[in-house]
């Protein structure tokens, strides 16, 4: 004879007054009140717990973070304020020149070669900037000259504008940066060249293309301009290429 279990439970109370009580219930709602409940009790305490330690950092994080967005936020307006004011005295230097009028192209020997501008000064006499002597490298096919350009301003201002280095021989002539002549004038634009910006030291890499170039020697002839087009520096330097 087999017994089957049952899924009940039944307790029996004695009361005083009403005498014996007979309660019978199911195991599942019981199991489910003593076992389940609590679990989802500690769980959700757990959650909440967790929850609220993470929200904390998360905002004791963008409280730190704030002060620096607010200092990356006040360089940025610095920079951009900056840039407005250099561009306000460009504008007006460019102004200036255009009163001025033209130089007609005749007044610098050395600027032959350049499309002339308005109110164009040839500022070389005291340069403001200055380069070490210019070094050569040599391959089959590529001559490199190698030179820096130092800042020589009493209060170390940036300095800005364009970079031509112009290589000379018997046969041939060559520019950097590579720029094609103007085919109605056959002149070259000052904003051309290699542009640059700096306070201290500017390192200038210029490259020829000497292939089928036979010359024993070159001539090098280094010019540069301010952003208004005025002849800031130049400088004759003779070199030996064999």
């Amino acid at each position: 004879m087999s017994t089957k279990s049952s899924k009940k439970l039944s307790f029996l109370l004695y009361d005083e007054k009403k005498g014996p009580i007979f309660i019978r219930t199911d195991k599942r709602k019981l199991k489910f009140i003593l076992y389940f409940l609590p679990i989802v009790t500690i769980v959700s305490m757990l959650i909440i717990l967790a929850g609220s330690v993470y929200f904390k950092q998360i905002r004791e994080m963008a409280r730190r973070k704030e002060p620096a967005t607010i200092k990356t936020l006040k360089l940025k307006n610095i920079e951009l304020t900056a840039k407005v004011s250099d561009l306000e005295s460009l504008n007006a230097k460019f102004e200036k020149k255009l009163s001025a009028g033209t130089t007609g192209g005749s007044k610098f020997a050395i600027l032959s070669l350049f499309r002339p501008t308005s109110g164009q000064t040839d500022l070389s006499s005291t340069p403001v900037l200055s380069i070490d002597e210019p070094k050569l490298f040599k391959t089959d096919s590529t001559l490199t000259m190698k030179f820096d350009i130092l800042n020589q301003t009493k209060d170390a201002r940036k300095l800005a504008g364009y970079i031509h280095v112009i290589m000379s021989t018997p046969n041939k002539m060559n520019f950097y940066p590579q720029n094609e002549i103007g085919s109605e004038d056959m002149l070259l634009s000052y904003n051309q060249g290699e542009s640059f910006a700096f306070s201290r030291l500017r390192h200038v890499i210029a490259s020829f293309n000497t292939k089928d170039l036979n010359a024993p020697k070159a001539l090098f002839k280094i010019l540069i301009f301010s952003r208004t087009g005025d002849l800031l520096f130049k400088k004759l330097v003779a070199k030996d290429l064999k």
